[in-house]
């Protein structure tokens, strides 16, 4: 209790929501690196269900970004900080395996790997780098437009890069989530709930906070079933020889996990609302939340990637009995979390060594001095 009511320790809500979103992505990749869809009967029913819990969590991470950064200035040094911790894992990473006799990387990568551009590893990070740098004209946006027209550009954002690309197969407008726009419209709906709190809407405010949690948590848990619905009945649509229902079958299938989809964002804003209304305060959630990144950099690259293939063996899972498969996705997402945050301290540590150096800031200085004259 004593965490709960210290005022120095900074709220623990969003700190535990971004540690639960990155033991899902974790899971996300596991089961789809590893192919475990072609599990048959129940397991690969539930393992599509466990897929659609965690297609939240990416759009997530955007509107928690939205809700820190809307009424913050731009700053270099954070860009910088980000831009040299993605490339340093990405550096490490592909020279320990240049360096590793039994992973021939060609010379070509390996120069691939080592310049600060990134050649399509991070999707996300490159999406997150770029949403970044919009933000000193996103922020302005914000805070010159009243509320009825923030919730005008929202529904009309929502209709332009939701509705339409979810019914039109992306042929229309090409957004299936991985993209900057879906990066930017989140960011929005993050700065929207921050800057008109849910609490203060009329449909809300009369509400206590338990009761908020309850119909947050339920809404998430209803658009997640409805989700999954959608996607299973997609498969009867095909064995109707209609050409408009095989069309309707498509798009249900192949939108049910992009993070455009509709449903996908509305159950991502229940999430993050759910989160708003806890109260904690932990230290040790706050100290995990903090290797986040770290987690998502290592186990996603492509030769660590590559290296969980060769360390788990997936394809042999698939002989196992049901609920084994199920036993090791849940182990291995936990193992692979944990190492990571190891590597991340272990990063840390080394990098807070390197900072004291005195040639090292003696550079930063004089980066910081030149992108601030910029």
């Amino acid at each position: 209790m004593k965490n709960i009511t210290n005022p120095k320790i900074r709220k623990s809500n969003f700190e535990l929501m971004r540690i639960i979103s990155m033991l899902f992505v974790v899971m996300w990749h596991i089961i789809l690196h590893g192919q475990l869809f072609n599990a048959g009967g129940t397991t690969k029913f539930f393992l599509e269900f466990l897929i659609l819990l965690g297609a939240v969590h990416i759009n997530s991470y955007v509107l928690v970004s939205g809700y820190f950064q809307c009424d913050k200035n731009f700053s270099i040094k954070k860009f910088l900080n980000l831009f040299l911790t993605i490339w340093f894992y990405k550096t490490a990473i592909i020279v320990i395996y240049y360096l590793h006799p039994v992973n021939p990387i060609p010379k070509l990568e390996l120069l691939k790997g080592i310049l600060p551009l990134d050649f399509g590893i991070y999707w996300y990070m490159n999406c997150y780098l770029l949403l970044y740098l919009l933000t000193p004209w996103l922020n302005k946006l914000i805070k010159h437009m009243n509320q009825k027209e923030y919730r005008k550009l929202l529904i009309t954002l929502f209709i332009l890069f939701s509705i339409i690309p979810y019914i039109t197969k992306q042929i229309v407008v090409a957004n299936n989530g991985y993209t900057i726009v879906q990066f930017v419209f989140m960011y929005l709906i993050g700065a929207y709930l921050k800057k008109y709190p849910i609490r203060n809407n009329t449909h809300f405010k009369n509400y206590s906070r338990n009761k908020c949690q309850v119909i947050f948590f339920a809404g998430f848990w209803l658009f997640t079933v409805l989700n999954f619905v959608n996607f299973q009945f997609s498969h009867y649509l095909f064995i109707f020889s209609n050409p408009l229902l095989r069309t309707i079958g498509t798009f249900l299938e192949t939108s049910f996990r992009a993070y455009s989809n509709p449903i996908i964002i509305i159950q991502s804003v229940l999430y993050f609302l759910y989160f708003s209304t806890l109260r904690l305060r932990s230290k040790r959630i706050n100290f995990i939340s903090l290797f986040t990144l770290d987690v998502y950099l290592i186990h996603e690259n492509l030769y660590i990637v590559e290296y969980l293939k060769k360390i788990f063996v997936f394809e042999k899972w698939l002989q196992y009995n049901g609920y084994k498969i199920i036993i090791f996705t849940l182990l291995s997402t936990v193992l692979v979390y944990i190492c990571c945050i190891i590597i991340g301290i272990l990063k840390k540590r080394i990098f807070k060594i390197i900072s004291k150096n005195k040639y090292f800031i003696t550079m930063k200085k004089k980066i910081y001095l030149y992108t601030d004259n910029l």
